[in-house]
């Protein structure tokens, strides 16, 4: 033997057994940090190329400057490709027709048009007297590609070549403000047409009419995203500066507030991640190496300095990762591997598109960079607690003696075996604080978490009156017939057809005081009212069955600046109706808010009585899964040019919403696995480490029974000492990322004490305690006296 580190693959050899839990909290912990990292990166990579998809591919968009200004942003060699873009008659207030169908306007660049939006087909050009149009233009007029159409307006017409169709239609449907606009989203008996920028202004001059132009910018990849965006800011004060939010937010660079709360707040959660990674190996590495104080006494016998000793620990702990980490690390990429195999498959929708076997450089090296660090950092306090084990000590056999302070057992309140476990629990602070941490780090993270899942619950809504396809009054259209209605129920592929009927502001009376004089009625069929409870969209305190039918019963949407509540009257042209209930928010308004506006739901029964229609405003129908276009088309056809046809389908969040939920619940089932386990670990080791005491005390008159006892309370003691931990920390914290995130947003939602998300906590910590004492107790009571108590 050349040294004494020559001894180190021998002990591993030797207590193979032993160091077997050791390995698999550091495989673990390098398995969450490397499954969180990857799948967060991976996630992030995808939404930002969907972003880039179906919003475009640039940072920022200025108002308000020059063409020189223009000029000079593009000159700039942080900026990559700039275009302006225009559009004119989206809202249909000019004249501007193809075929007779009113068409909006929208100016582009080549830069739009080849670098920085993705909707344009490859191929086509765009060159002066050329036009791209909506796909909708397909059908509605009866043109393809290398036909020519006649733009009309009031300064003349325009003879134009059809180059190409925008891809896709529905996908731009909605505006979510991040550049689908510029798809020209038209809806209804609409036609998009874009336009080389020239045309587009010559066309506007003609016509003695103004756009909006807007100047896209994309930075390059290579640019300070935040430095670039500050500087244009203040070389063009008086632009106004629009930002793709998703995208700066990804690079960190998002003025946005609520971008601005979501930083300091992913920090917290990775390093809540971390620390809990941190945990598990501090812990078992503590208890493994507090078992083995009598081999480092011997070793100090036989010439081992302290330092020696030291070094030994640290290098010992290093051997275990060669293999621990790169297990870890594979483990964590192919738990990454199933769950986007599981969303590719399952999930679809814009998951479909993500590559199932993607590698993510930043949580495998983040994975290794903890186990190793934390080993290292981890093995120092037991190392140097091995370097001051007596030699006379350990050669006497009483190596643990003077490494804990002698504490007496209380009795007086407890029975002896539940007195010695608490006893043994609270013997060593730091034990007690791993142990303890464990227990309460899952807690902070599952109430954390938790807020999460609230929070994409507003965002990507989920609700049961989502629907497919929805039927719209065209301007000064007819109402919808109820035959109509039934028409639609009967026809194929439909699942559900309701709507709602609309009277605005009808004078009213209130019975406490309002600054209103008018409300808004709407009426809910009964399928709508019987989804209110199960949607959450009721506040506590009201009754919904008097709703339903013509009982004299309307709901209120709740508002602060309503002042209506449960019980209060509203009198409408002599019909006096009561209260019945709060809605949460408002539905329809983005906001959901009302802005203090008066606004009643009813049933059919009563909006009829009280205001005389029955034809309704608006039609939602929800297809059946197996739905196929020429079922919606069909619907179409029978509405054609009567009202407005949205198809919705691809607009449909319950995906997303699904996709993420596991994402996040999967990350604390683990995090649960993995805490048991190492809860499990650090028992068993407790308990190895006590054998000889356990053996002495059987051979004193000690039955199994009170042996599993003291087990047990020396469990709970770090169970309950978790829990107060974990609720002290975890529920402030739940409550500001709560306020931050979701009340700071939407302020009708505010934070409520969790007691959900607490009794599954407290059932966890029940079933990880009574994991964590059977198999150890078990032992214990099957080993004969004289093997524990000779027990090395």
């Amino acid at each position: 033997m050349r040294s004494y580190l020559s001894l180190i693959p021998i002990s591993a050899k030797v207590r193979r057994r032993q160091n077997r839990m050791t390995r698999l909290c550091i495989i673990f912990a390098v398995f969450l940090v490397t499954g969180i990292f990857s799948m967060a990166d991976i996630f992030i990579q995808s939404e930002t190329a969907n972003v880039k998809e179906a919003g475009g591919n640039w940072h920022i968009n200025l108002e308000n400057i020059s063409e020189e200004d223009a000029a000079s942003i593009a000159r700039r060699p942080d900026v990559s490709a700039s275009s302006w873009f225009d559009m004119v008659n989206f809202d249909r207030d000019r004249s501007y027709t193809i075929g007779g169908i009113q068409t909006a306007l929208g100016g582009v660049e080549d830069p739009f048009r080849t670098e920085i939006m993705t909707y344009f087909p490859e191929g086509a050009s765009l060159d002066e007297g050329e036009v791209i149009l909506t796909p909708n233009a397909k059908t509605m007029l009866g043109v393809d590609v290398g036909d020519r159409v006649s733009l009309d307006t009031p300064a003349g017409s325009y003879d134009l070549l059809i180059t190409g169709f925008r891809s896709g239609n529905s996908r731009y449907a909605t505006d979510s403000g991040v550049g689908e606009s510029t798809a020209l989203p038209v809806k209804g008996e609409q036609v998009g047409a874009f336009l080389q920028i020239e045309t587009f202004r010559e066309i506007l001059a003609a016509n003695g009419d103004a756009g909006t132009p807007a100047y896209y910018i994309q930075f390059s990849e290579r640019a300070n995203a935040r430095r670039t965006l500050s500087e244009i800011k203040e070389q063009f004060p008086e632009a106004k500066v629009n930002e793709h939010m998703i995208l700066l937010a990804a690079v960190g660079a998002s003025e946005n507030r609520m971008a601005k709360n979501v930083y300091p707040l992913v920090i917290v959660f990775c390093l809540l991640v971390l620390l809990a990674g941190a945990l598990m190996i501090s812990g078992s590495l503590n208890s493994a190496i507090a078992q083995r104080t009598q081999f480092f006494g011997m070793m100090r016998c036989i010439g081992m300095s302290k330092k020696q000793v030291i070094h030994f620990v640290e290098l010992e702990a290093l051997n275990w990762c060669k293999t621990a980490i790169p297990a870890g690390i594979i483990l964590g990429t192919a738990a990454t591997w199933l769950v986007l195999a599981f969303m590719h498959r399952f999930v679809g929708g814009e998951f479909a598109r993500m590559a199932v076997f993607g590698i993510s450089p930043i949580g495998m090296v983040s994975g290794a960079v903890v186990g190793i660090l934390t080993v290292l950092l981890a093995a120092r306090a037991p190392a140097k607690k091995a370097a001051k084990v007596s030699p006379v000590a350990a050669v006497s056999g009483n190596a643990d003696a003077g490494m804990q302070r002698p504490q007496r057992a209380s009795t007086r309140l407890l029975k002896i075996e539940t007195a010695l476990g608490v006893s043994h629990a609270a013997s060593s602070k730091k034990s007690l604080l791993l142990m303890a941490g464990s227990f309460a780090l899952s807690m902070i993270l599952f109430l954390s978490f938790s807020v999460l899942v609230d929070l994409l619950g507003i965002m990507l809504p989920t609700k049961s009156y989502g629907s497919d396809i929805d039927i719209n009054l065209l301007e000064n259209g007819e109402l919808i017939a109820p035959d109509l209605m039934q028409q639609m129920r009967e026809m194929p592929g439909v699942k559900n057809v309701f709507g709602r009927r609309l009277a605005a502001a009808i004078p009213a009376e209130f019975s406490v005081e309002v600054d209103r004089d008018v409300v808004d009625i709407l009426s809910y069929d009964d399928i709508q009212l019987d989804w209110m409870p199960g949607d959450g969209d009721l506040r506590s305190g009201g009754d919904l069955k008097k709703v339903y039918g013509d009982q004299g019963y309307v709901l209120c949407i709740w508002d602060k600046d309503v002042p209506l509540d449960v019980g209060d009257t509203v009198t409408l042209g002599g019909s006096t109706v009561e209260i019945a209930g709060m809605m949460t928010y408002n539905p329809f308004s983005n906001s959901g808010r009302t802005d203090g506006d008066v606004i009643l739901i009813c049933s059919n029964e009563t909006f009829i009585r009280l205001t005389g229609e029955e034809r309704y405003s608006i039609a939602s129908i929800q297809m059946v899964p197996n739905a196929t276009d020429e079922d919606a088309e069909a619907i179409h056809d029978l509405v054609r040019g009567r009202y407005e046809f949205l198809d919705r389908r691809e607009e449909a969040d319950r995906s997303t919403f699904f996709a993420f939920s596991l994402f996040i619940y999967g990350f604390l089932a683990i995090i649960a696995l993995i805490t048991v386990l190492n809860i499990i670990n650090s028992i068993s080791m407790s308990v190895s480490a006590r054998t000889r005491q356990y053996g002495a005390m059987r051979a004193v008159g000690m039955d199994g029974g009170q042996l599993t006892g003291m087990i047990a309370a020396e469990a709970a003691t770090y169970a309950l000492a978790g829990c107060a931990i974990g609720c002290g920390a975890g529920l402030p914290l739940s409550r500001l990322l709560y306020g931050k995130l979701v009340t700071a947003h939407f302020p009708y939602y505010t934070w409520t004490l969790p007691v959900s998300s607490i009794l599954i906590i407290l059932l966890f910590v029940l079933l990880a305690t009574l994991a964590a004492v059977h198999a150890p107790s078990k032992r214990m009571r099957n080993m004969a006296v004289t093997e524990t108590i000779n027990e090395l």
